[in-house]
């Protein structure tokens, strides 16, 4: 994968396992297995240098390689979509491209020694309709720029970089070598903003919209001329905490003098209330013009067709559960439109006329929903229910509950040091010859902290394991009340 200085000096990562996992045209797809890092051997040792903060540093490296989400091909750049195929890696997804930089730089970037892998999803799975075979191929891939944990990164940068940048591209991989691919992006609404963990299950929302003027600009700018045109989908509140957010992002978009950009604003909480899912089809048929003005990118016996002439930008406040139920919808009409225009489905039949194709749809993109909300938030994503079966499920809701929950302690008590850990491995922090681990708690903090785990332990044990065997039985309810 590449190089990184540490205190010590130069360390190798290196891919020491892979497995494949699928194709696009002739080119095979690799999962990461198992990576190592290894110490260039170097028998000095620098001034500053402290072996426990070594050991720290190696430790954060590898907790952050250990996510099963990274994917390389050696036929083919993953980084780019079929559509970019031509145009060389693509910087934005070139997610160890701090690590190759030092080879880069040394051999060139073309060199066999060079290797772009891609953080977020993959999966193909075969597919027959009407004996017509093709796989179907969902790629996403996540930004490097700006990544990290739920609440630690959030908004745009000063570059116009936003946190949870994600493109996925839906393909259609005919056995004759034709091609079709629709693609799409996700993306932190793209002002100054934060929330700051202070234990309340909603952080304070912080918002700066006077800086955030040349931030927006810059993003959406740097987005007309990656993908042509833009339509951004807003689907957070328009009331109560979310709407400061929403009125700053319509405010923004008010600015954007280019006939390139566009955007709605779709109260999704408010639309699809009391499980009322199908609204969802308010949304399709809000951006049906433009998405079908878009099209979708076909290749044909390696000619070019036609091109993506746009892209649907979607965001919550996570760009994560809400987003993902909208991309899954778009992209189920996405692949419509290319199963008809290849005559392997009638006009008047869709997806759902067809219910293996339907199942094998709504889990892959149920498990790509999961992977993106661990690699952001620690959990599987909420909603699923949704995108697995087509509705929404009081059992989903339940399981929602708990992610919430375990979404609430990461986020105020374990993202710190998986944030460091990805700031490490992106090259968003540079090791310098310093003590940053030399800070610690005070013997007081240290109490507190100690205190509230096992606070939390107790409580978990009364949930799992109430005692007689009931959650609201007297002693049940006065054990859980004497640990809060």
């Amino acid at each position: 994968m590449g190089l990184i200085n540490l205190q010590r000096g130069p360390y190798v990562v290196l891919i020491t396992g892979r497995e494949a996992v699928g194709t696009i045209g002739s080119s095979t797809v690799y999962r990461v297995s198992a990576t190592r890092v290894v110490r260039v051997a170097d028998d000095r040792t620098p001034s500053g240098f402290d072996a426990a903060d070594e050991a720290t540093y190696v430790r954060l490296l590898e907790n952050a390689l250990q996510t099963p989400s990274f994917y390389f091909s050696y036929d083919m750049d993953l980084t780019c979509s079929l559509q970019r195929q031509d145009s060389g890696s693509n910087d934005v997804f070139f997610f160890n491209k701090y690590l190759a930089e030092p080879i880069i730089n040394a051999v060139g970037s073309q060199s066999v020694f060079v290797l772009p892998v891609i953080h977020g999803f993959f999966a193909c799975k075969p597919v027959e309709v009407r004996g017509t075979r093709f796989n179907y191929v969902l790629v996403t891939r996540r930004g490097r720029y700006r990544q990290g944990t739920r609440y630690l990164s959030r908004g745009a940068d000063a570059e116009g970089h936003v946190s949870n940048y994600a493109e996925t591209e839906q393909i259609v991989d005919f056995s004759s070598g034709d091609q079709m691919a629709y693609v799409q992006v996700r993306g932190s609404i793209p002002i100054m903003w934060a929330q700051v963990p202070n234990m309340h299950y909603v952080p304070e929302l912080r918002i700066d919209v006077n800086a955030s003027h040349e931030r927006f600009q810059t993003h959406m700018t740097r987005m007309i001329d990656e993908y042509n045109e833009v339509v951004a989908v807003n689907l957070i509140n328009k009331v109560k905490y979310e709407k400061p957010m929403g009125d700053a992002f319509a405010a923004l978009s008010a600015e954007m003098k280019s006939p390139q950009y566009h955007y709605v604003h779709f109260d999704f909480h408010k639309e699809c209330s009391r499980m009322r899912w199908d609204r969802i089809s308010l949304l399709m048929d809000e951006l049906s013009s433009l998405n079908t003005r878009f099209g979708y990118y076909e290749k044909k016996a390696s000619h070019v067709q036609r091109q993506q002439l746009g892209v649907v930008r979607t965001n919550c406040m996570d760009c994560l559960d809400r987003t993902n139920v909208v991309q899954s919808e778009l992209a189920r009409l996405a692949l419509e439109w290319q199963l008809r225009s290849s005559h392997v489905i009638e006009q008047t039949e869709s997806v759902s006329s067809f219910p293996l194709l339907r199942q094998m749809l709504n889990n892959v993109w149920a498990d790509n929903a999961d992977t993106v909300s661990c690699a952001y938030s620690g959990t599987g994503a909420l909603k699923t229910d949704f995108t697995r079966t087509g509705k929404r499920t009081y059992m989903g809701a339940l399981r929602d509950g708990r992610n919430s929950v375990e979404r609430y302690v990461r986020g105020n008590f374990f993202d710190g040091e998986r944030q460091d850990s990805i700031d490490l491995l992106l090259g968003a922090y540079r090791v310098r010859a310093s003590r940053p681990f030399a800070q610690t708690l005070s013997s007081e903090a240290r109490a507190l902290v100690g205190t509230i785990y096992v606070c939390l332990f107790m409580l978990a044990y009364a949930f799992f394991y109430p005692r007689n065997h009931s959650w609201f039985g007297v002693s049940n309810v006065a054990f859980v009340g004497a640990w809060c």
